[in-house]
């Protein structure tokens, strides 16, 4: 596989694939619960393996992942489920509203985010992209990522963006799905990262109840072949998203 991540680039390489394909692939995502069977960093890690992979079939590339800026008392399960507080042995103060060490409310946060975003979206123009697709992960992000991206399209024309959850970029398709830590998010990572999934933590507990899972029960329906088609598909629809931003730009 040849160099897709922009920060690993020489200027040399950077200018040779700018000049067939100048499309950035950004991955948004966080630290959350996802079950015991799944790494925390699930939401980022699929968005990023998922974006060098599109990278890699376009020829484009894959810029680093957002990890951090999302609001962390808001939108985030940990916030609202005090068994995973308990088993992650958490201080429930720092997932409430009232907790003040970020300083900002829950509102003010969500703009410091959406700040953050545009201020990506602004410097992937100054690296004279004309495409940027925003996958995201953690799926509360896609409504401040797309008024953001809407917000930059009219003010920037020669680059265009577009803001995406995994199921958005595909036509529509039964093959593609998404969920919180069960089916469909189990086999994304499972064939994408399958270092960071362990089924084996259920076995001969089949029957027990799963804890911040919210979707089909992963331990039935999840499998790697599932994985494999949706991210096909996923992939697919990211190349050709991306090829409609750059005939788009100015």
């Amino acid at each position: 596989m040849k160099k897709v991540r922009y920060e690993e680039m020489l200027p040399h390489e950077i200018i040779s694939r700018r000049e067939k394909f100048p499309a950035a692939f950004i991955g948004l995502g966080g630290l959350e619960w996802h079950g015991e069977h799944l790494a925390v960093g699930n939401d980022a890690l699929k968005a990023e393996k998922l974006c060098e992979l599109a990278a890699e079939k376009t020829g484009g590339f894959a810029f680093p992942t957002l990890w951090y800026g999302e609001p962390r008392t808001y939108k985030l399960i940990e916030v609202y489920h005090d068994d995973i507080q308990s088993f992650m042995k958490f201080k429930k103060h720092k997932y409430s509203e009232d907790y003040t060490g970020y300083r900002k409310t829950p509102e003010e946060q969500i703009k410091f985010y959406k700040e953050l975003l545009f201020h990506t979206l602004v410097q992937m123009n100054s690296l004279e992209m004309k495409a940027v697709c925003l996958l995201c992960g953690h799926y509360p992000l896609h409504k401040w990522a797309a008024e953001v991206a809407d917000e930059f399209n009219s003010l920037f024309s020669e680059t265009q963006v577009f803001a995406g959850i995994e199921f958005h970029y595909p036509p529509e398709s039964k093959d593609v799905g998404g969920d919180h830590a069960a089916k469909w998010e189990t086999s994304y990572l499972w064939y994408l990262r399958p270092d960071c999934v362990d089924m084996s933590i259920f076995l001969k507990r089949e029957n027990e109840e799963l804890i911040g899972v919210a979707g089909e029960d992963p331990r039935k329906e999840a499998s790697i072949e599932i994985g494999r088609k949706a991210c096909e598909l996923i992939v697919n629809g990211m190349a050709l998203k991306a090829r409609e931003l750059i005939e788009k730009a100015a």
